[in-house]
């Protein structure tokens, strides 16, 4: 069962949150009170350990992640595959596509017992517990139990015209669901003048920038740039004409408060047109990204990679970079 243990989650307007999925009326288990006989599907054998779990559950949230749903389902136990047909499951994310598809998941720890495991994962800054069970010479992912209600009791007609009244569809998430909804927690604030930074620093230079509460102030230095990043999952790539690009950059604490903070939320990448790219949760070869969120000590400092999808014809510009909350950036030339 996916609990939230944290629920602060604002990135490009983009809520993390649960969708579930679309049934053909007729064979829905609402509509016929009877359950599709589960078919499991057949997968590589994997080992029943800590290590064989975690690989295992990365695959079906890279997989989920990428959009590719009839694989993701492919990964769930027979009891909860029982619960949904697979084209069926496949079909909602055409009505109620995600707008967090390519957000990747990132593996805190993964716990075993016998034949369970529970999974700690987090997106963005929002993390969960998910549940697998090993089941045919396989780990599998185990739909949480409201979820699992759900499907019993209600056919996909109904499911879909609930998610669409709440404003589910096509704003939050699919399969992978978290309780509650994430609520974001930023200051509205009308940026002023004052608090815009005008100097274009260099690739190697560093700016200082401020956050809204006192006491917050990080220095921030672009270590590089990678014009043509890797990616590192072979389910989670640029669309078709696009590429990704990434900055690596070294976050010191300067300021008397300890700052807490998602990275990916306070980067922007322009390009030699004007146009304003927003980073995504993409990993690459190159380095290592900041994942959701870091907690840096007074004195500390963190480096990771902040990456950014584009179109493969555009030229990246210059990098916008400030504290999630606050209104100054910093900015450098690319070139």
């Amino acid at each position: 069962m996916a609990t939230i243990a944290l629920a602060v989650v604002a990135l490009l307007g983009v809520s993390v949150v649960a969708t579930l999925m679309v049934l053909d009326s007729a064979t829905s288990t609402g509509s016929s009170g009877e359950t599709p006989e589960a078919v499991l599907v057949d997968l590589p054998a994997q080992e029943q350990t800590e290590a064989g779990a975690r690989a295992a559950a990365q695959q079906a949230f890279d997989l989920y992640s990428a959009g590719s749903y009839g694989e993701f389902w492919d990964r769930w136990s027979a009891q909860s595959q029982s619960l949904i047909p697979r084209d069926d499951y496949i079909s909602v994310f055409e009505q109620c596509p995600q707008a967090a598809q390519n957000l990747r998941f990132t593996i805190d720890s993964v716990t075993v017992d016998g034949t369970g495991a529970k999974v700690n994962a987090n997106r963005l800054i929002a993390a969960f517990t998910f549940d697998f069970t090993y089941e045919g010479q396989a780990w599998r992912y185990v739909l949480p139990a409201d979820q699992q209600q759900e499907y019993r009791t209600k056919n996909v007609d109904q499911l879909v015209q609930e998610r669409r009244a709440s404003g589910v569809c096509g704003g939050q998430d699919g399969g992978l669901r978290l309780t509650p909804p994430p609520t974001p927690s930023f200051v509205t604030q009308t940026p002023t003048a004052q608090a815009q930074t005008t100097t274009v620093a260099k690739v190697g230079e560093t700016i200082t920038v401020k956050g809204l509460q006192p006491g917050v102030e990080v220095a921030v230095t672009l270590d590089r740039f990678i014009g043509n990043a890797t990616p590192s999952s072979q389910f989670l790539k640029p669309k078709d004409g696009n590429r990704y690009v990434a900055v690596e950059l070294t976050v010191k604490n300067v300021g008397q408060e300890v700052y807490t903070d998602s990275p990916i939320v306070g980067g922007a990448l322009i390009d030699s047109e004007g146009r304003q790219h927003q980073p995504t949760l993409a990993e690459v070869t190159e380095g290592t990204s900041f994942g959701g969120s870091i907690t840096v000590n007074r004195g500390d400092i963190r480096k990771g990679l902040i990456v950014f999808e584009v179109p493969a014809s555009a030229t990246p510009a210059k990098l916008q970079f400030g504290v999630a909350v606050g209104w100054q950036k910093g900015e450098w030339a690319l070139f």
